[in-house]
């Protein structure tokens, strides 16, 4: 004859779950918005979590030209993010293009645990 179990569940353990959020990019500008190589440009933009708030003081971006990483762990800092007004700036000199026209500046980030 076969044993029977009885159904029942664990005492279980803690678990210290922590807080995933995305960020959020608005008002990205370039001042001024043309230019040749090697004139400098103030990229900005509006930086917040998904609830609103700001992002910490370690967090890292790239800052990208036409898909091509020119600055690289730029680090959101007092020197160029404001977490009150949640506004990130940073000087973008042009770099050598192919061909003029319309390009793009934006930034990336990694995932990253703070």
């Amino acid at each position: 004859m076969a044993t029977k179990y009885l159904g029942n569940e664990s005492a279980g353990t803690p678990l210290n779950a922590s807080e995933t959020r995305s960020v959020v990019v608005s008002e990205e500008a370039l001042v001024p918005s043309d230019g040749y190589e090697g004139d400098v440009v103030v990229y900005s933009a509006t930086i917040k979590d998904d609830l609103g708030g700001f992002l910490p003081d370690s967090f890292v971006v790239d800052v990208k030209f036409d898909g091509v990483v020119v600055q690289s762990g730029v680090i959101l800092d007092a020197g160029n993010y404001d977490q009150g007004t949640f506004e990130f700036s940073v000087d973008l000199t042009i770099p050598a293009i192919a061909s003029a026209g319309a390009k793009t500046v934006n930034m990336a980030w990694a995932e990253q645990e703070i």
